[in-house]
């Protein structure tokens, strides 16, 4: 039946029979598929072949798991010892089993599917062949015995309508059936209630060894017999089967029985204990399945050529060994008593209630009757979230093969009269019934003060944690969901998250899942969490520092640091608070993105190395991007938000749009509001690049920023290579990226160059540690440190030394902290455009000079005083002459006059020497400062641009001289402040002031030989 060229489905291959059925045709070459409603093996053993996630009881995922099958080997089923094999749990089982092979079956013959091997059992045999105490060997035939017939429980009964079913397309498909009696061995279920009869007495002779407590608990008086095969044995005959052309069904079994009592002493021996010595606990009200049953093999031998060569004892050894490993492994990171906690129950088997043991889910819903229009109005919320959350949840808990269930948590304030009714009643609870919801508990009254949200959901979560539901969802009352079978997407999407990385993946549960809030788009409201981490946590679903705002972003942002939060497509809508307005006093819980949630992050990175040192490496880097937007330029924000991150960083996109009448806002919300990295803040007016970076930083919760201009254009792996230089140097207060420019074509854009305006925005390249600041257009820094430093608002809305003075405040916070200052990130490149076109303007160049003048007075440890003035200096003594000519003209005509001719003549000669000295430097003197420029322009045209660079320079620096003169900071005329902040020592300082002394020997030497020329 099985070619290597085909494909070969085995479902439930990340059970134990199919697992080792898929491991070892895996071993040999066979293509595979495994088609399994969990994504890996719960063993830990490796998944192999491709792999289908879902549930066989839905039709869809039969037909995309047989997509291109030759042959299917049907082991999923619902099954186990009798903890679960009883009949409290007939109907799901028969519901269940049936539904996956009718489905596959359905599915198998429409695909044109080759062969199909199906999974039964000697349960489909009748009981009234097996009710006494001897041994009775069970052939293939005896099934038609004592008609009509009668299997063990609806569970037989299904693996026979099952094996008739199958029979019945036998000359449609090759069917092959195996009858399986009893299979153990290592991988198999160990603990739970679902585990057999060899697994359940090692586990609890082990248990009792590790403990010192010689007591092991037997279900029933210890005389049922039975035979057991080891699951090598088993994976052989399988094979042999599929190898034959046997179409009818076959035992694969043990013809050797012994009594469960016989087999807890085997147990007793493999766990190194003296059987004498132990006090055996029969429980007689478990239970027990038939009295007697073995498996007669005539038939296999004489077909297969197939018997079992391990014996019980091997097979319980080897079984015995990997179950202790198991044991060990989980015992090695518990303290004392919760060490001999846990070996003790590991002590009894549990009996299963599939209908109990449903994926629960508690609703945390603190209502309240205050700040509503009228009191009657939160009931009438109240009515209509019940109404949503029926119609969202139906088809969920009616589902066959996963079963989920709805509890409601009621946190009601002790001094809401309007809720509270005489006698201890609430109003709220018979709404909740009365549309269907049976399972709602109303917590005590809740003396915690008003609005106090959070509270209410510790109080909620905390009952429900005892009542072990499995998922928490934070909610409110007034709240809409408004997509159907969002809790079956939420416990899919916590599985997708703990198998995102197969090499380093988290324990299911460890995460969190938010719905798409429509009303607060990108934002993490209303979050769901799992029992895992109220494990962590100790039962406390958010910290005491939350009141009634940050719960729900805090527990999003915590697991976003494993890549284990997100949002789902499943909609909510909040009715009132989220963005808006709420019915109680807002309450931040002020600097939670610092100790209380590196805090939590420790405690989280804590928990998992006590159970596993690998998933620590799955920590991930988190950093988010902020954009503060003008423009609202969609090309821009489109190459933005197609950069990908590696699979260890979470990035976050921060878009601060500062234009709210931006014709661009709604294509953007459209386009990108609702995805879950992607977040979107509109200011209410105009507020400039500073302010929107704050407010950027405000919403982050990663540990790095990285700050990028509205109109750079990014390199494709600009995210990778930022993680790259954050983790080469993890103590850094940050990164200066590389920025560069389209070639200088024009004279103006080459001029811009020359006049030194650009020489920062590459900084990357020409220092490599400290160094001293970085534009914002591509900065990165580390924000998860109480520094206090934002964006000072002192300078300028357009900027102008914002950037400077923002970095040296977080490098010198770093330093004094023990940690590094700023280092380079040439690697993090984009590509600003020349500003408004390239077309010629000098403004913008005057506003940054305006601004950063005032660095002077905020760091005079970088500032020096040059007694030479500048061109600015210079030309403003120019205006004094002429003022003072102007006054002279009213005393003495002719003297005034000559004043006054002295002032034009000056200004033209200052113009005349610096102009010289830039021609004489870039031409002469440092030709190769600029030789590397990327320009076009030459000749005539390279000297025109070196001209009017002299230009954009002077006018810089009447821009720094005109700031200083309306802040009234006169003294600091004549200062001048260090770019490089002392890191290539006094050199540019002493270049500066030659610079200076050049000018000013050229102006006074020009100026002398115009006024001797003219006298």
């Amino acid at each position: 039946m099985l070619s290597k060229e085909d494909l070969i489905l085995i479902t439930g291959g990340h059970g134990f029979i199919g697992g080792h059925i898929a491991r070892r045709l895996h071993a040999e070459d066979y293509r595979l598929r495994v088609a399994d409603i969990v994504p890996y093996p719960s063993s830990g053993q490796p998944a192999v072949g491709e792999v289908v996630v879902g549930n066989l009881c839905d039709p869809l995922i039969c037909a995309e798991a047989v997509r291109g099958v030759s042959v299917v080997l049907h082991f999923a089923a619902t099954m186990g010892g009798m903890g679960i094999i009883h009949a409290d749990n007939d109907f799901i089982i028969y519901q269940e089993n049936h539904t996956m092979t009718l489905n596959l079956l359905a599915a198998s013959k429409a695909a044109g599917v080759r062969g199909f091997f199906y999974a039964s059992s000697a349960c489909v045999y009748p009981q009234s062949l097996q009710a006494t105490g001897t041994d009775v060997s069970l052939s293939e035939g005896d099934v038609w015995k004592d008609p009509p017939p009668h299997p063990q429980g609806l569970y037989g009964l299904e693996k026979l309508v099952s094996e008739l079913v199958l029979s019945q397309h036998a000359s449609l498909l090759q069917i092959r059936i195996a009858r399986f009696h009893n299979v153990f061995g290592p991988w198999g279920t160990w603990y739970g209630g679902r585990e057999k009869a060899p697994a359940a007495v090692l586990r609890k002779a082990i248990a009792a060894q590790l403990i010192g407590d010689l007591s092991v608990e037997v279900w029933g008086d210890g005389t049922q017999r039975r035979s057991f095969c080891f699951i090598d044995d088993a994976v052989e005959a399988v094979l042999r089967l599929l190898a034959s052309d046997c179409s009818t069904p076959v035992n694969i079994g043990s013809e050797h029985a012994v009594s469960i009592q016989r087999l807890a002493d085997m147990a007793v021996e493999v766990a190194g204990l003296d059987p004498h010595t132990i006090s055996y606990h029969h429980l007689l009200e478990r239970p027990l399945g038939v009295s007697s049953r073995n498996s007669d093999n005539t038939f296999v031998r004489a077909t297969l050529g197939w018997e079992p060569e391990f014996t019980l004892a091997e097979g319980m050894r080897s079984t015995g060994e990997w179950i202790r490993g198991e044991i060990e492994a989980r015992a090695s990171s518990l303290g004392g008593p919760e060490r001999a906690t846990f070996l003790r129950t590991l002590q009894k088997s549990d009996m299963v209630n599939l209908a109990a043991d449903a994926i629960t889910f508690a609703i945390l819903l603190p209502i309240t009757s205050r700040g509503s229009r009228t009191q009657q109005d939160c009931l009438d919320n109240l009515a209509r979230f019940a109404r949503s959350l029926r119609t969202t949840t139906v088809d969920d808990v009616s589902r066959l093969g996963e079963r989920y269930r709805v509890r409601v948590y009621l946190a009601i304030d002790e001094d809401d009269a309007f809720l509270w009714q005489l006698g201890g009643e609430n109003a709220a609870e018979p709404i909740l019934r009365d549309h269907g919801f049976a399972d709602v508990t109303t917590l005590p009254p809740c003396a915690h003060p008003r609005g106090h949200v959070c509270a209410l959901w510790r109080d909620a979560a905390r009952r429900a944690y005892e009542d072990k539901c499995d998922y928490y969802v934070l909610m409110g009352d007034d709240v809409v969901l408004q997509d159907a079978n969002w809790m079956s997407c939420i416990h899919r999407t916590f599985t997708e998250l703990s198998v995102q990385d197969h090499d380093l993946r988290l324990p299911h549960g460890v995460g969190c899942v938010a719905f798409t809030d429509t009303s607060f788009p990108g934002m993490p409201t209303f979050p769901v969490v799992h029992r895992t981490h109220l494990d962590i946590f100790h039962g406390e679903v958010v910290p005491d520092a939350f009141t009634n705002q940050d719960g729900d972003p805090f527990l999003y942002q915590l697991y976003r640091r494993w890549g284990a939060s997100t949002m789902i497509p499943s909609r909510i809508h909040n009715g009132l608070g989220g963005s808006s307005a709420a019915r109680y006093n807002k309450i931040h819980a002020t600097g939670w993105t610092f100790r209380p949630l590196d805090n939590a992050t420790n405690v989280v990175a804590a928990w998992l190395r006590c159970r596993d040192p690998e998933p620590e490496l799955a920590r991930k880097l988190t950093l988010d991007v902020v954009i503060p937007c003008y423009r609202v330029d969609m090309h821009y924000i489109n190459a933005f938000l197609s950069l990908r991150p590696s699979p260890t960083c979470e990035v976050m996109f921060i878009i601060i749009v500062d234009n709210p009448c931006s014709p661009h806002i709604h294509e953007l919300l459209e386009k990108y509001g609702r995805r879950p990295d992607v977040r979107i803040r509109i200011n209410a007016k105009n507020l400039g690049a500073s302010a929107s970076r704050n407010r950027g930083l405000q919403e982050s919760a990663a540990e790095w920023v990285h700050f990028l201009d509205d109109d750079v254009t990014p390199e494709s792996g600009l995210l990778v290579e930022a993680e790259n230089a954050i983790r080469a140097h993890p103590d850094a207060a940050g990164f200066v990226g590389s920025a560069y420019f389209p070639s200088a074509d024009a004279i103006f854009t080459a001029a811009v160059h020359l006049a030194g305006v650009t020489f920062f925005w590459d900084i990357a390249e020409k220092i490599s540690e400290d160094v001293p600041w970085g534009v914002t257009a591509n900065l990165i820094a580390r924000r998860n440190v109480l520094d206090g430093v934002v964006f000072s608002l002192q300078f300028p809305k357009t900027g102008g030394g914002e950037d400077i003075d923002y970095c040296r405040r977080k490098r010198d916070f770093s330093v004094a902290e023990g940690r590094k200052p700023f280092y380079s990130a040439p690697n993090v490149k984009v590509t600003h455009p020349w500003w408004n076109g390239g077309r010629r303007s000098y403004w913008r160049f005057y506003m940054w000079s305006k601004g950063d003048g005032g660095l002077m007075r905020l760091y005079p440890e970088h500032s020096y005083r040059d007694i030479t003035p500048n061109a600015a200096e210079s030309l403003l003594v120019c205006c004094l002459v002429m003022f003072a000519g102007c006054i002279v003209v009213a005393f003495d005509l002719s003297r005034g006059l000559r004043i006054l001719r002295a002032g034009p003549i000056l200004a033209l000669s200052i113009l005349l020497s610096n102009v010289t000295h830039d021609i004489l430097r870039h031409l002469v003197l440092h030709p190769d400062r600029v030789r590397h420029m990327w320009t076009t322009v030459r000749g005539v045209r390279w000297l025109c641009a070196i001209i009017e660079g002299a230009f954009i320079r002077i006018f810089s620096e009447w821009g720094r001289l005109v700031g200083l003169w309306e802040r009234g900071e006169y003294t600091l005329i004549g200062m001048r402040f260090d770019w490089f902040c002392g890191v290539w020592g006094d050199a540019p300082a002493r270049e500066e002031m030659m610079n200076n002394q050049v000018r000013a020997a050229l102006t006074i030497i020009q100026s002398a030989l115009v006024f001797s020329f003219l006298c």
